[in-house]
């Protein structure tokens, strides 16, 4: 069932820069589709249409390919901001996966980084994420898409970043792990008890100036066994078969505890001050019947939740908590 649009007092505007028109009309259906009103929608062909679109049009988002003729999507950000236009809202939609690339795009503000090819739900959901400050409510996402709104708490005014760990950062994190293996991240699913696997991995956070658990990360057995298969370089009918059992192999849960670690350093960019520095203490395996990991997953405060899918591996789930204190 549709739901009425959220009204706007001005017209939130996009710019859908891409050198096929049927990309451009499949952005502008999933821009549509994010439930606000009124929008105002410009497309260009490359990164030069777009640079000289931008100073008139005066986008709030811009939604970018990369490989195009003349200007890059990259070399237009880049351009962009050597312009002075800093508060200019960039994602990528591209099938560039070199992690040296998608780093040098974050590191020029890029807000996501979604990998060809892509589902309207998932680009409905970093765009809604990426203008979510912009309309003051959480989006009314029309046709069935799932809206994307983040539980607040006063815990969040005090944070740099509105998420534990951002899209794009796992994004890298993943890449970096699985090197050459496709993989599709899928945002703001929630875990739920009813979802999650028999047995879990469970990472617990420390932070500098902070009592206790700062933060808590959860892995299904799916997710381990991808992620810890796909860093070890194991076969994917071997992966598959563990995924089946259940039971990953040591060297998955190696592997997993490792990402579990590096995943650190996303929680400690995002964290507010005092925090500086955030390392992970512990991890264990857990039931799914564990109380505390209950408590967790119902907890309303900020937390970055992603769907993982990997072809011919299969699907996984993993979640990031900040405990509020």
């Amino acid at each position: 069932m549709s739901t009425a649009p959220i009204q706007l007092p001005s017209p939130l505007r996009f710019l859908v820069v891409d050198d096929s028109r049927a990309i451009q009309a499949i952005v502008r259906r999933a821009i549509q589709r994010c439930g606000y009103s009124p929008i105002e929608v410009e497309t260009a062909l490359d990164g030069e249409q777009a640079l000289d679109l931008i100073a008139s049009f005066k986008p709030d988002l811009v939604i970018t390919d990369w490989h195009m003729p003349k200007v890059s999507g990259l070399e237009m950000v880049q351009a962009l901001r050597q312009l002075g236009h800093q508060d200019v809202r960039v994602g990528f939609v591209t099938t560039e996966r070199t992690p040296a690339l998608l780093e040098e795009a974050i590191s020029n503000g890029a807000l996501f980084i979604l990998h060809k090819p892509f589902d309207d739900a998932e680009l409905v959901a970093v765009v809604a994420n990426a203008v979510k400050d912009l309309v003051g409510e959480a989006p009314a996402v029309l046709d069935g898409a799932a809206a994307n709104s983040p539980d607040t708490t006063p815990v969040l005014a005090q944070r740099r970043g509105e998420e534990p760990i951002s899209h794009a950062a796992m994004q890298l994190l993943l890449l970096d792990r699985l090197g050459n293996i496709p993989f599709r991240l899928i945002p703001h699913e929630k875990m739920i008890l009813e979802t999650l696997t028999p047995q879990n991995l469970l990472g617990l956070y420390a932070a500098n100036e902070v009592k206790g658990v700062y933060a808590i990360g959860v892995m299904d057995t799916n997710a381990v066994c991808m992620v810890g298969g796909g860093a070890a370089r194991l076969l994917p009918n071997d992966v598959r078969a563990l995924m089946a059992s259940g039971q990953p192999s040591a060297v998955m849960m190696d592997k997993a505890n490792e990402f579990l670690r590096a995943a650190a350093v996303g929680l400690s960019e995002s964290a507010a001050s005092p925090v500086t520095e955030v390392t992970m203490a512990k991890a264990s395996v857990v039931k799914n019947t564990f109380a505390k990991l209950a408590s967790v997953l119902a907890q309303p405060g900020q937390r970055s939740d992603f769907r993982l899918a990997i072809p011919g591996y299969g699907e996984g789930r993993m979640a990031f908590f900040v405990m509020a204190s």
